[in-house]
């Protein structure tokens, strides 16, 4: 159940996991701002201080975290414009990251099957640019997702019991 990276072209990541729990409960962990917060990633000494979110069709969302200093340090914010519970996801992505203001958006798409109890979440991120992408990239992404879902894997967990 570790995260999956793809490259399928130069504006494209593609991520997938699997959990260990039904669609319906990792789809309100993923749209639902009361469990978003209990488990998206932000390092160490970070605390969120914004989880907004609207799951509709032209709805918003916005996370925002302080750094250990208690000062601004991330946002993340965008707009939903397709949405079809408890499978599919699309928003647009921008960021703020130190004064940092990401150069367009990007758009994602989250896709949830089940099969037997389990679910995989594949999402497919559309950056405006390879050098946005592979900014992206380099910044290890991934290593914050996966840390993320592993505490999302608890939460899905604790719920079952």
């Amino acid at each position: 159940m570790t995260l999956q990276v793809t490259l399928p072209s130069d504006r494209e990541i593609v991520v997938t996991r699997v959990f260990d729990a039904p669609r319906r409960l990792v789809w309100d962990a993923m749209t639902k701002p009361e469990l978003v917060r209990r488990w998206l990633y932000a390092p160490e000494g970070w605390s969120m201080n914004v989880c907004e979110g609207d799951a509709r069709v032209g709805g918003t969302f916005r996370w925002a975290w302080n750094g250990p200093d208690g000062r601004p340090a991330l946002a993340i914010w965008g707009v939903n414009r397709e949405v079809v519970p408890p499978e599919r996801l699309v928003h647009t992505e921008s960021m703020e990251m130190g004064g940092w203001i990401s150069p367009g958006e990007l758009v994602a798409t989250l896709v949830l099957t089940e099969q037997g109890g389990r679910t995989t979440l594949h999402m497919t991120m559309v950056f405006p640019s390879k050098e946005a992408r592979d900014g992206a990239l380099a910044s290890g992404m991934e290593h914050g997702m996966e840390a993320g879902y592993k505490k999302l894997d608890e939460i899905l967990a604790a719920t079952r019991e």
